[in-house]
């Protein structure tokens, strides 16, 4: 009796371990997909910005393809930037998303990104950057013995984002058809005035793009991933996990999978040749991630000054 218990205890044991193993499996893969998701929303965010902000910013200028948005610094801090874009100028379009107003620190990192990535890159940078509601008046400019740094501020306190979503809701409560273009404002409502809390914005947002009629589920889902991008910037996180559960994240980012495909179908080589080029810039910044981690800054500046070097690590790290 005692070694049938003993053995029984030792089944439990290893069905315990494996439980446990399964449980870590499943939440690794489930944080992997939570991050595809979120790749796929920023992704489209850009595509947005690109084809439909722009012109409603009066940004002029026409954008060819997607700046990397991570560098490497040469003290070893990381840069992260909101968006990079590339006109068909050769300039690039940088834009920073502001909750708070730090006045002059805010200046010097933006100006610190321009310097460093302007330096790395060898393209002109211009800074938008996109306050949201709660800022009046931020410092825009910055005077440092004899040179003078600015930005270009966004500022829409201006529009009521109230009077914007109770407008659309009447509408689609009433069946109204709606444009693609009636709802591009809706995707800027954390950067106006209003009086309702910012998770309520996207919130009742969301519940527009939902009911809309007369829009394309791909323009649809397009302006939630804008939508969420800007929730993720400004909401705090526990109002950022509430939102994810009342939106669906899975189902609008196989919404946005699907488009992408058929998308780069129908470009066929050009948009290829873009994806490669986005895709070699993803290669080089897990390089820079995975050489920071491992301390081995040696390796991390020889391999922005060598190019066969360079591509020895992402063999040697498998990075392809």
């Amino acid at each position: 009796m005692r070694k049938r218990k003993k053995e029984k205890n030792g089944t439990k044991d290893k069905t315990g371990i494996k439980n446990r193993e399964n449980t870590k499996d499943k939440n690794k893969n489930e944080a992997s997909a939570i991050q595809k998701h979120e790749d796929a929303a920023l992704k489209t965010a850009m595509r947005y910005f690109a084809e439909e902000l722009l012109p409603y910013f009066g940004i002029k200028g026409e954008v060819e393809g997607y700046a990397p948005t991570e560098t490497v610094h040469l003290e070893l801090k990381r840069f992260l930037q909101d968006f990079n874009l590339i006109m068909s100028d050769g300039s690039w379009k940088h834009f920073e998303f502001q909750s708070t107003n730090d006045g002059m620190e805010d200046l010097r990192r933006f100006r610190s990104y321009e310097a460093v990535m302007s330096q790395h890159y060898k393209v002109p940078i211009t800074t938008y950057v996109l306050y949201s509601g709660n800022i009046r008046k931020p410092m825009t400019e910055l005077q440092e013995g004899e040179n003078t740094y600015r930005i270009v501020p966004i500022i829409m306190r201006n529009k009521n984002a109230d009077r914007l979503i109770e407008d659309l809701e009447q509408k689609v409560e009433a069946g109204e058809t709606l444009s693609r273009n009636d709802l591009v404002p809706l995707s800027l409502c954390l950067l106006m005035g209003g009086k309702m809390l910012p998770a309520d914005r996207v919130k009742s947002a969301f519940g527009i793009t939902q009911k809309v009629k007369g829009v394309s589920a791909q323009d649809v889902a397009k302006l939630e991933a804008v939508l969420y991008v800007m929730a993720d910037k400004f909401l705090k996180q526990e109002e950022m996990e509430r939102i994810k559960e009342g939106i669906g994240m899975m189902k609008l980012s196989q919404v946005l999978f699907d488009m992408g495909r058929e998308e780069g179908r129908s470009e066929g080589r050009s948009e290829g040749r873009n994806e490669g080029i986005n895709e070699g810039i993803d290669q080089v910044n897990r390089l820079y991630r995975r050489l920071v981690d491992e301390k081995k800054y040696e390796d991390l500046e020889r391999s922005t000054r060598d190019k066969e070097y360079q591509r020895s690590l992402f063999k040697k790290y498998s990075i392809l």
